[in-house]
């Protein structure tokens, strides 16, 4: 067989039969990448939308402290709306954690960290409730800053997973 002949077969299975494979190829490489970048995005979003709802709550739980340590308690409408905005946040964090649990498993270390968070949060919720509930200044500020300094400490334990996990997703990936 001459040249011509062994070139015109060749080039005919390469272009009938090798590009539409490398191209098949190429599209489930890229399909796989894109299924991997929503997925890591997705895990992101989650950690954003769980550490933003942390900080909501413990910022406005500083500012309901700081009214009430002035005696302005739930009848007043600035309190009253402090209260709301940290009562959205606590229920969000929650739902966060649902999300977290999904994406992560609830046996992860970011799960384990944010629901430390959370239980953190509901303690200094409960000692705020005696309180505002007559208790006197000085019986709840001592362990209201023991509760606060832990729940600080919680939200910087579980900040410093959820890099760790984004991370650990990004090299993993490859990305």
């Amino acid at each position: 067989m001459s040249d011509v002949a062994v070139l015109a077969i060749v080039s005919v299975v390469v272009t009938g039969i090798g590009a539409p494979g490398i191209m098949a190829l190429a599209g489930r490489l890229e399909s796989r990448r894109s299924h991997r970048l929503a997925i890591g995005r997705e895990c992101r979003d989650v950690l954003d939308f769980a550490a933003e709802q942390l900080a909501r709550s413990q910022r406005t739980t500083a500012c309901c402290i700081s009214l009430w340590s002035r005696g302005i308690m739930d009848n007043d409408d600035e309190a009253r709306d402090y209260l709301r905005c940290r009562n959205e946040a606590n229920e969000a964090a929650r739902t966060a954690y649902g999300r977290l649990c999904v994406r992560f498993g609830p046996a992860s270390a970011v799960a384990r960290h944010f629901d430390e968070a959370i239980e953190s949060m509901q303690r200094l919720t409960d000692v705020l409730r005696g309180y505002r509930a007559g208790d006197t200044y000085d019986a709840w500020v001592t362990q209201a800053s023991a509760e606060s300094a832990e729940l600080t400490a919680a939200n910087e334990k579980f900040l410093s997973v959820a890099n760790k996990a984004m991370s650990t997703r990004r090299l993993g990936q490859g990305t």
